[in-house]
């Protein structure tokens, strides 16, 4: 008789250790997972990646003409200049092509060669978790006055939308108040179901350089300035949206 007070502390001390044990465990396992959080978050905001489309290549030259210009030479001449521009920002630049060729057989989807040029992009800028990726095109119109940049994103994408304005922005501000010194012309912001902005899983916008079609417009894209500063009003852009 004398021995059971002693027991009941053994046992009561046993359940403690047990309960202290139990907690400790909890605890570990808290820290590891708000560590794991705060690296996941971490490696997310030093992405540093943009993936940029100049539109067509290879096989289809896009709009134009070829004893004048095609929009796919276009797309690509803006598309490097303003790599070169955001490399020396810090970004990790990719761009869905570098040189004169279409993407349709980096594609496995069996179907027409547009669709699977178009699914080579999109599977460049979904494997390459991009911060933001342009999509870059020119403008064509059976009016030759027609003439502008537009930027498009995708129906309902209020990340889409707030890219397309702060490039909007810096466009009016840097090409056309700064460089061409016309406060008349303003980009224009749409939207729209285009492939290259519904299917991909990143914030994108689809931006139409200018109109090929509109006298001004056509020998402002054979300029080596502008096309400078129009990569350059893009770059401030993306700079201010990732602010």
């Amino acid at each position: 008789m004398a021995r059971k007070p002693r027991d009941y502390i053994i046992k009561l001390n046993r359940k403690l250790l047990l309960l202290a044990g139990f907690l400790l465990f909890i605890m570990v396992n808290v820290l590891i997972l708000r560590n794991y959080g705060a690296t996941k978050t971490f490696s997310h905001r030093s992405n540093r990646t943009i993936v940029l489309d100049p539109g067509h290549g290879g096989i289809d030259g896009g709009t134009g003409k070829r004893e004048d210009i095609l929009e796919k030479d276009i797309n690509l001449d803006i598309g490097l200049r303003l790599k070169k521009q955001l490399i020396v920002e810090g970004f990790n630049v990719i761009m869905t092509r570098e040189k004169d060729m279409s993407l349709e057989d980096l594609s496995q989807i069996k179907a027409s060669r547009y669709r699977r040029d178009l699914d080579a992009r999109r599977s460049i800028i979904d494997s390459n978790q991009p911060l933001v990726y342009v999509s870059i095109h020119v403008n064509s119109s059976k009016s030759s006055s027609a003439r502008g940049v537009k930027i498009y994103h995708f129906p309902g994408s209020e990340d889409g939308k707030e890219l397309a304005e702060k490039l909007a922005h810096s466009i009016d501000t840097h090409l056309y108040h700064q460089f061409l010194k016309e406060d008349s012309l303003r980009t224009e912001i749409l939207y729209e179901d285009f492939y290259i902005l519904r299917e991909p899983k990143y914030t994108g916008v689809l931006l139409e350089a200018g109109f090929i079609t509109n006298p001004e417009e056509n020998r402002l894209l054979k300029d080596e300035g502008y096309k400078e500063r129009l990569a350059y009003a893009i770059k401030k852009g993306i700079l201010e949206y990732l602010d």
